[in-house]
């Protein structure tokens, strides 16, 4: 197979061609793919990496899942939708959208993707876990109240040699 040209690394591996590009050539290389008859979209996921700055994944394959591609790339907080390319990952840019806070240029429907209301960006690196701090964590163990274990022996040797 040919590699996408504005790829800026190729790593052929095992099980899929990882390709890394620009976030400006996002939608031209999915437009590309599926001109080389990788036709499905298996998934689209991104990772908060700090501030405004991520790294967004998408997984394509051929009609019989026998060819894999990976393309990475890295992005400040948006990127342009492909949903006109490949209209399942649609859902996928409404999950990022709404758990991540990464904005996708010409995407046609922004309606979060899941009926939950957040105070922020859950996935997020600086997403602070205030219901952790607020409620019992349910596996504290208060020291004072804690029973005294046994001594543990060393493996091999029995209580009656001592």
């Amino acid at each position: 197979m040919t590699n996408y040209p504005q790829a800026t690394r190729v790593d052929e591996r095992l099980d899929a061609t990882w390709l890394w590009i620009d976030a400006h050539n996002w939608l031209d290389c999915a437009t590309w793919l599926k001109a080389q008859n990788f036709v499905r979209c298996e998934w689209l996921t991104a990772a908060h990496l700090d501030a405004e700055n991520f790294q967004v994944t998408l997984c394509v394959s051929d009609e019989l899942c026998t060819e894999k591609i990976l393309v990475v790339a890295d992005v400040q907080s948006e990127i342009a939708s492909i949903e006109q390319v490949y209209p399942v990952a649609q859902f996928h840019e409404r999950e990022m959208a709404q758990m991540l806070g990464l904005n996708f240029q010409g995407a046609t429907n922004v309606s979060p993707a899941f009926n939950a209301e957040f105070s922020g960006y859950p996935l997020r690196r600086d997403f602070a876990l205030t219901q952790r701090t607020e409620q019992e964590w349910p596996g504290a163990v208060d020291p004072e109240k804690a029973t005294k274990r046994r001594p543990a022996l060393a493996p091999g040797v029995r209580q009656e040699w001592l």
